[in-house]
């Protein structure tokens, strides 16, 4: 089977800023990896037109199955997706009957809440009923703006608010639903191994090393801890439909580099399995 790939974009100028901490991107990512799909690329733009439109028009080219968008979906003129999206696969922007019903039920919710004074769809608000031609709209049960799906060629857009409540809600509700309907993806495992040294020279050879010797394994260092008291912590990795090809191939992998950590620096490691990292 094809391995499966989703490509995310978070839209926001905050974001780039620093003064709003991504969330959304860490939550779909974990989620995405879990169900075996490999994200190709985490995305930050910012408000701006021509850079969103090229960014959109790039990752539509390398064909992933999914891309998946956060923020930029109110009614705000910094608010662009709906746009670009359109743009980038060449449809027009057309107003949506579905869309508008959806938010004026939102904003009478709102209203019955007391957090808007009016429910009243006025031009401004009527922007977020203005869709990418041929999308699928979902009612935003929290928020305002709904959810949007579009296909273009092999390639599904999810278009998702911003907010992380409303993103998670759509992603449990909408996405979910179908990616766990086409059956697992690729299985990933993983190794953990501690072990205390701090020289990533020499970890780092060793294993570019182990990559070659063991074709599919993936192996990274990271150095953790503070003053004398470092350790390294390294991870090996691996994807395959075959959950016994998976660990036989991480065995392999984990007993070659324990022999030459042995063998080359002193002490011993110790490590763990997860199913994913």
């Amino acid at each position: 089977m094809t391995e499966r790939t989703a490509i995310i974009f978070c839209i926001g100028h905050e974001l780039l800023e620093g003064t709003v901490l991504d969330r959304n991107a860490t939550f779909m990512s974990k989620n995405l990896s879990e169900l075996g799909h490999r994200v190709r690329s985490i995305i930050v733009l910012d408000d701006v037109e021509k850079d969103a439109i090229g960014a959109f028009r790039h990752a539509l080219n390398a064909a992933p199955d999914y891309i998946l968008i956060t923020g930029g979906m109110g009614p705000g003129l910094d608010d662009i997706t709906r746009h670009c999206v359109a743009e980038a696969v060449g449809v027009p922007l057309v107003p949506n009957e579905k869309a508008k019903g959806m938010l004026s039920n939102s904003y009478r919710r709102l209203v019955a809440k007391g957090v808007v004074e009016d429910a009243e769809l006025d031009e401004g608000r009527l922007i977020m009923a203005q869709i990418p031609e041929g999308a699928e709209c979902f009612e935003n049960p929290i928020g305002t703006a709904p959810a949007l799906r579009l296909v273009s060629g092999s390639t599904t857009f999810y278009l998702l608010p911003g907010m992380p409540e409303e993103m998670r809600r759509f992603f449990s509700e909408i996405i979910m639903p179908v990616l766990q309907a086409e059956g697992p993806g690729n299985q990933r495992m993983s190794r953990i191994l501690e072990y205390p040294g701090a020289d990533e020279t020499v970890i780092s050879r060793m294993l570019t090393d182990l990559g070659r010797r063991h074709p599919g394994i993936k192996a990274r260092a990271r150095l953790q801890g503070e003053g004398t008291r470092l350790n390294m912590r390294i991870t090996l990795s691996a994807s395959s439909m075959d959950q016994e090809e998976l660990k036989l191939s991480l065995d392999r992998a984990e007993a070659d580099l324990r022999a030459r950590l042995g063998l080359e620096m002193a002490g011993d490691a110790s490590g763990g399995e997860a199913p994913g990292e």
